[in-house]
Order: structure tokens, then C-alpha cells, then sequence
């Protein structure tokens, strides 16, 4: 699924509305730049990392965004309180263009809860900067940092790269540069 499949998708729906969903669209995208925008679940999503972060969609009496977390309203009670909700969902009015800052303050603590869900059962573990940018990838085993692992700068490029075994640094550490040439290796040896 592709950007293209969202842009199909908002056309089945009339000018107003798909104007204020594309508005919104347009506001996500800014704030997510390195998200991919697909259909899951049979409405747009932007996800980072295969990870879904914020979903919406028009229905006939009122436009709705998912934060794709049971809990996550809860993050944000008093903020969300004057929109009608369900477990999965805010709505908002069809012909209102949802506010900015909150949607800012919707998709910042969405990452933080992406965040705050890592490492997985499997050790997996990403982190995230506050706009979707990754900022380091690994895995974890028994609480400890190990195999390979990557750190990121803000811009999305490459900084350092290395690899754990049982917590502890091993083998050929690489640094970058700004644009993710290799600037230099270190072959870390065990004490």
C-alpha cells in the first residue's frame, strides 16, 4: 500500500470533506516527514518503522483520527474531552478542520507512548525522535544490549553502528559523518 492508495482513497468522498482530510493529511505528513503514508486496516496510516502511528478517516456525519492505542486517550484527557470518542478514535465535526497544535500534541505523545513500548518481548527496540525520525534500532537479550545496533541523527542519516554481546561493545564500532560516510571504525577488543 502507498501514498497513491491514500490519495484513491480520499477521492471517493465529497470536495468539503476530502479538503479538510487532505488539510489534515497535509498537517500529519509535516509533522511525520519520513513517515509512509499506507491504507491499514482500510484507512490511511501513517506508520514509522512498521510501526503504525496515526491513523484517519471520513464517515458520513463526522471525520475521525486514530491514535491506534486503546489507551492513548486517556494520555490526553482533558485535551480530547470536548470530542466525541470511542476507545480507538477521536471524531471531529466533517466540516472543521482539526486544530494544529492539538494534532502536534496528539502525534508527540503518540511517540512518546511508541517509545515507551520498547523494548518488545522479543528484545526488539526502536526509539524514535519527537517527529518519527528513528533515532537507534537494536535488540535486546536478557535485559542487555546485544547484537547489531545502529544510532541516528535527527536528519534520518546514519551516526554510529556497533554490535553487543551481553551488554558489552564488540567488534568494529563505525562513526559517520552528517551525510553517512563512514568517518571512522574502532575494533573494540575484548579486556
Amino acid at each position: 500500500m502507498t501514498s497513491a492508495q491514500v490519495t484513491a482513497h480520499l477521492r471517493k468522498f465529497a470536495p468539503e470533506q476530502r479538503k479538510i482530510l487532505a488539510i489534515l493529511r497535509d498537517q500529519i505528513a509535516s509533522e511525520l516527514p519520513t513517515a509512509k503514508q499506507v491504507i491499514k486496516y482500510g484507512i490511511p496510516t501513517f506508520m514509522i518503522e512498521d510501526v503504525p502511528v496515526i491513523g484517519f478517516d471520513g464517515y458520513k456525519n463526522h471525520n475521525s483520527i486514530f491514535p491506534y492505542s486503546g489507551s492513548f486517550n486517556a494520555r490526553l484527557k482533558s485535551d480530547l474531552e470536548r470530542y466525541v470518542q470511542t476507545k480507538g478514535s477521536i471524531h471531529f465535526e466533517l466540516g472543521i478542520v482539526f486544530p494544529k497544535p492539538l494534532l502536534k500534541k496528539i502525534i508527540k505523545e503518540k511517540i512518546r507512548q511508541i517509545n515507551d513500548s520498547f523494548p518488545k518481548k522479543s528484545g526488539e527496540y526502536l526509539q524514535f525522535y519527537p517527529d518519527g525520525v528513528l533515532k537507534a534500532k537494536g535488540k535486546y537479550r536478557a535485559g542487555k544490549l546485544h547484537g547489531d545496533w545502529q544510532w541516528f541523527r535527527k536528519t534520518g542519516v546514519i551516526m554510529r553502528s556497533g554490535s553487543f554481546k551481553g551488554g558489552e561493545q564488540a567488534g568494529t564500532w563505525v562513526t559517520y559523518d552528517a551525510q553517512g560516510k563512514v568517518y571512522k571504525k574502532t575494533l573494540i577488543t575484548g579486556s
